[in-house]
């Protein structure tokens, strides 16, 4: 007993080392790369991915078990893998971790008796798997169910002589089953913690990334952005264009309505940023007080300045409930393109908030194109 229990304990820390290595992961992703979570196609790659994490960690509990002895352990591993990605993942990475799990297990052994057992078992697992995925409920709900749903497919392990003869019979069963229970409920609890970790820091970084009165994006987050979108750019050599929007006279609002209203203008203005159609993996940030960014990649200079002079008109036809003592409501635009002229992230925001200070100069309500040098 104390033997098994010792084993238990070292597949079980592999096991949440698997877990740990897969949240931490998943954090760095939502960190630095948070619209693969929004995006469909690369949340479904995600997806896909996760289940081939865990269809590989699946293959090494194959091998193990093979070579341990007590490969009993090794296979209640691989049906916890199955349970854990079903609760937590859902379908598409389920569906990847047994197909992974089920070619390993071929490759390893396509002739043997044993195999075609052992496919028949992870089958079973993975049906009741499948199943409650289409369960709404709360996980450890489903979790439960699962451990309850896939006892027959247990007890058809325990019984059957799979592993060259070993057969459990009566109190072993009842050992395994208690360690199996225990082990599902430790393991429950290790990914519940870890997913619930990372909401909360991802949380966390929202709020600190976040302007809280527009819900844009902050300077700091658009500043990590910038680097990494530039430095993407330049490697590439695509096409990469900044504006720089400032809201015109908008002190007046201000010092003549309040700064409640011009709270209440800002917040218009967010959203109609937000909600006008700009082209794919355009990026939006408020850098402080009126000043807005709006970051367009694979997009040239000629382009970038028809889009800017589109959103200007917009602006100046939008009705606001506020507007400064001088007239409307109107934006000045300064913009700026990516080329040889710009080595680094800050000569290229240089060179469109020196656009932006010229089509002020200029009488405001206008873009200004920089050309050239920087002054």
């Amino acid at each position: 007993m104390f033997e098994l229990i010792n084993s238990y304990i070292d597949s079980l820390a592999l096991f949440l080392a698997i877990l740990f290595i897969q949240g931490m992961s998943f954090r760095k992703i939502r960190q630095y790369r948070p619209n693969w979570f929004q995006n469909g196609n690369r949340r479904l790659f995600l997806s896909i991915l996760l289940g081939v994490y865990y269809g590989l960690a699946g293959i090494y509990f194959i091998y193990e078990g093979a070579y341990e002895n007590n490969p009993v352990i090794y296979t209640n591993m691989r049906i916890l893998i199955l349970m854990v990605t079903s609760v937590f993942g859902g379908r598409v990475p389920l569906i990847f971790a047994y197909l992974v799990m089920l070619f390993g297990r071929i490759s390893f052994d396509i002739t043997s008796p044993i195999t075609s057992r052992y496919i028949i078992l992870m089958t079973l697992i993975f049906a009741a798997c499948l199943l409650i995925t289409f369960w709404k409920k709360q996980r450890f709900s489903r979790f439960v169910a699962l451990i309850i749903l896939n006892f027959p497919a247990l007890l058809y392990y325990f019984v059957n002589n799979f592993d060259q003869g070993r057969i459990l019979r009566g109190f072993e069963i009842l050992e395994y089953f208690l360690l199996f229970f225990v082990t599902a409920l430790l393991v429950f609890y290790a990914c519940n913690y870890i997913d619930k970790s990372n909401l909360v820091i991802q949380n966390l970084t929202e709020t600190a990334m976040t302007d809280s009165l527009t819900n844009l994006p902050n300077m700091r987050f658009f500043t990590q952005q910038f680097a990494w979108i530039f430095a993407k750019a330049q490697k590439r050599k695509k096409a990469l264009s900044l504006f720089i929007i400032d809201i015109d006279n908008f002190k007046e609002i201000n010092d003549f309505h309040g700064h409640q209203a011009g709270n209440t203008v800002l917040a218009q203005f967010s959203s109609i940023l937000k909600n006008r159609t700009f082209p794919p993996r355009t990026m939006f940030a408020r850098i402080g007080g009126e000043e807005f960014a709006v970051l367009l990649q694979n997009v040239d200079t000629a382009q970038a300045a028809l889009i800017a002079d589109f959103f200007r008109e917009e602006i100046e036809r939008a009705k606001f409930p506020y507007n400064p003592v001088s007239g409307k409501v109107t934006v000045s635009i300064g913009v700026a393109s990516a080329s040889s002229n710009f080595a680094t992230t800050e000569s290229l925001f240089e060179a469109a908030d020196q656009a932006l200070y010229q089509a002020k100069q200029n009488g405001r309500n206008q873009i200004a194109v920089h050309q050239g040098e920087l002054e």
